[in-house]
């Protein structure tokens, strides 16, 4: 039995090999190495391929391996290491390498190439990967190679470095390249050595390289699952329910290209029926299959400015799982009641036949219920668009009633040409077509979360907790000097924070105070605890509209094929059961994460690329933060957000106060406030880091601030402690400034 390592990337599987520590001991008939166990299995002729990057070539008598071990000294005074997977005890005396700082001693864990010398073997180690008791481990990094005089510097990749990393062998890397590095060593005696070059520096080859291999999201799919992809059976019309003369449609983006929902809405006595039609991933992706276990691997797909990284193989999200208008397409129905005031009274989910009507778009679906028909939507508005409003409608009562969060929290929108080049950068349009699509979509997911639980199936929740209570203590007193409250945590409802942003709202604090309410949520997850979702203010919530690009979603399907006895297969196995769905549970919200945070690392270097035009210009930006670092300020127009070093400020001594939502001058009284809007020139644009630099540029001094001098001697006083005497003036009510030739240095 093969216990789980999710260092081996992609997984382990079928017809797969692997062991612990080779030895090359032969030249085969066409000139290949062979090689066999090195520690006295029956030889084996396991023939080796090809690897540039182990230099010099491996020769007979070389082995080879993955990670050693020091356990002993030797009696010649020598340390001695062995395989660190727990092979058998083989004695491997460790070579000396002083760029290794500090030594190895016992315990600790280093990548090396083992050499057979007489009738011992040898390791010359190049890299410590853990110090014993797993106190550190060597890490993996990405940056560009930087020549400064006649030494060259590896640049990291990431924002918060601290340093540069001298570089002591380049290879053939060359000023400008790209580079992978593993930072050996520890604190000060770290180096960085480069294991992998990528050439000059490309921000597309920069997203593929750095940010999907720093997150393990691949792109390519096993040869297994493209074998399994091309022998997807045909569906079967038999036991299925015949929607193709309903008219449901697509909704979806501009440039979307896979459409896995369809929307159908019908004016009754006592309200709507609803149709929502979910693309039938689960009769493709049978559980256990090649598919299913890289769809699980995957957990979701990922969306970056340039590309897609699917969860599912392009023949199924763009082509049978996607609801073509006027192509037959096998579907998950959910069939919903609802009255006038928008209370969901009674569902039911079957399998279903569908035929989508038309492809619409958010932009042209609100066009045409504000009026502006195209050739498409003016024959579909009386029959299919103006009902569907009117159930939105609806449904949107029961949304205001029960108090759902109502946060806007505005998103970018990156387009990026074929060539990689940006286009444009805009703030994405919101319309009520969105929200229509939304609450259509919340509906059919609180059905699922429903049938499954009334069946006693295991069900995946989508979980939003309350926000923890040390937050809300946290952000007590600066709500107390603006006269505002919440009540105690375990009475809080979303429409708590509702209010909040209404009385904010008319003294221009409500971006601010949004901030702020965005950043106590809870982070939501999945899991098979029944605990609601606090945003959307329902307690029973799962996600079941895309099992295109999302497994939780696909789960919720095979449940509710088992709750329903549905034809054709694909169902939740038997031993699925809560401890599975933990599991699961656990992968799927990492991976979620993990996407996120590409998606973020991404969209930073972007639009640090496509600002880089704009340095030198000022710009109105918004306080998104304020650390004894400086103040983070964000462009909202562009969706970016940089720093302004607290050195660009004006000499003083600055406090942070009312848990850190403001940085307060003691000399000055100058103040800065979460939520403010101050003016900051941008000096600085880095696509490889992501980051973006401002100064901070004072609204009566203007352009000619910066030309003054340094600003003299910044610190961060501690609440409480008493103002140094005072060593400039101040003329304005708030406003500290320097007189020219007055600089402090």
């Amino acid at each position: 039995y093969v216990a789980s390592n999710k260092k081996i990337k992609p997984p382990l599987e079928i017809g797969d090999c692997f062991t612990r520590l080779l030895e090359v001991y032969d030249v085969g008939s066409g000139g290949d190495l062979v090689a066999r166990p090195a520690d006295g299995s029956p030889a084996l002729r396991i023939y080796v391929a090809s690897n540039k990057k182990i230099k010099p070539p491996l020769e007979i008598g070389d082995c080879f391996t993955r990670l050693l071990e020091v356990y002993d000294v030797g009696s010649g005074g020598d340390l001695v290491a062995r395989p660190a997977d727990g092979s058998p005890a083989l004695r491997i005396y460790v070579a000396s390498n002083k760029k290794i700082k500090p030594p190895l001693e016992i315990g600790d864990c280093f990548l090396g190439r083992v050499k057979r010398v007489g009738g011992d073997l040898w390791a010359k180690p190049f890299a410590r990967t853990s110090k014993a008791g797993g106190e550190t481990e060597a890490e993996k990094i990405f940056g560009v190679v930087e020549r400064r005089g006649n030494e060259y510097y590896l640049r990291p990749s990431q924002k918060n470095a601290l340093l540069d990393y001298l570089l002591d062998d380049i290879g053939k890397c060359r000023d400008g390249d790209f580079v992978a590095a593993m930072l050996i060593g520890e604190r000060k005696f770290k180096q960085a050595r480069i294991f992998k070059n990528y050439g000059p520096f490309d921000l597309n080859k920069a997203v593929s390289c750095l940010v999907l291999d720093k997150y393990g999201i691949g792109c390519d799919f096993p040869e297994a699952v493209g074998k399994e992809t091309a022998r997807c059976p045909k569906f079967s019309k038999k036991g299925r329910a015949d929607l193709t003369s309903v008219p449901l449609v697509t909704i979806d983006g501009d440039d979307s290209k896979d459409f896995d929902d369809a929307v159908y809405a019908e004016r009754t006595a006592s309200g709507f029926n609803l149709i929502v039609a979910i693309a039938d991933v689960a009769f493709y992706v049978r559980p256990g299959s090649a598919l299913d276990r890289e769809a699980y691997r995957r957990g979701n797909s990922v969306y970056l400015p340039n590309m897609v990284v699917p969860m599912l193989p392009e023949k199924l999200s763009n082509d049978l799982c996607s609801l073509k208008p006027k192509v037959e397409r096998a579907a998950i129905a959910c069939f919903m009641k609802i009255d006038r005031s928008g209370n969901l009274k009674s569902y039911e989910f079957k399998r279903a036949v569908i035929k989508s009507a038309a492809r619409l778009t958010y932009r042209e679906v609100q066009d045409a219920f504000d009026g502006r028909f195209n050739a498409q939507t003016s024959g579909l508005f009386t029959t299919v668009i103006q009902p569907l409003y009117e159930a939105y409608f609806a449904l949107d009562k029961a949304r205001k009633k029960r108090g759902a969060l109502e946060l806007d929290v505005p998103e970018v929108k990156i387009k990026v040409g074929k060539d990689g080049l940006i286009q444009s950068v805009s703030k994405a349009e919101h319309y009520a077509s969105h929200s229509l699509v939304e609450e259509f979509m919340i509906n059919a997911n609180v059905a699922a979360a429903r049938v499954l639980a009334a069946q006693n199936l295991p069900v995946m929740y989508r979980v939003h907790e309350k926000p923890l209570k040390e937050k809300l203590d946290e952000i007590e007193p600066l709500l107390r000097s603006l006269r505002l409250k919440l009540p105690e945590q375990p009475a809080l409802k979303p429409a708590h924070f509702n209010r909040l942003l209404e009385a904010c709202a008319g003294k221009g604090w409500s971006a601010g105070i949004g901030n702020l309410i965005l950043r106590l949520q809870a982070q939501a997850r999945y899991s098979p605890e029944h605990l609601g979702h606090f945003g959307l203010g329902l307690a029973d919530y799962a996600h079941f509209t895309s099992p295109i690009r999302r497994y939780a979603d696909l789960l919720i399907h095979r449940a509710l094929i088992k709750a329903y006895n549905m034809p054709d297969g694909g169902g939740l196995e038997d031993n699925a059961d809560r401890g599975l769905f933990e599991q699961i549970g656990e992968h799927i919200s990492a991976t979620e994460r993990q996407a996120v945070c590409a998606e973020r690392e991404t969209v930073a270097r972007f639009l640090s690329a496509y600002m880089q035009p704009a340095l030198g210009s000022d710009f109105d930006v918004k306080i998104s933060g304020l650390t004894s670092a400086g103040i983070f300020a964000a462009v909202e127009s562009l969706g970016a957000e940089g720093l302004i070093p607290i050195r660009t400020l004006p000499d003083d001594d600055y406090q942070l106060r009312n848990c850190g939502f403001e940085l307060f001058g003691t000399r000055s009284g100058r103040t800065f406030m979460f939520g403010d809007v101050i003016r900051a020139r941008l000096t600085e644009a880095s696509p490889v880091t992501g980051g973006l630099i401002f100064k901070y540029v004072d609204e009566h001094d203007g352009v000619d601030y910066f030309e003054k001098g340094s600003r003299g001697s910044f610190r961060i006083v501690p609440p409480g402690a008493a103002p140094e005497p005072e060593r400039g003036k101040a003329r304005g009510r708030r406003k500290a400034k320097l007189k020219p030739g007055k600089s402090k240095k």
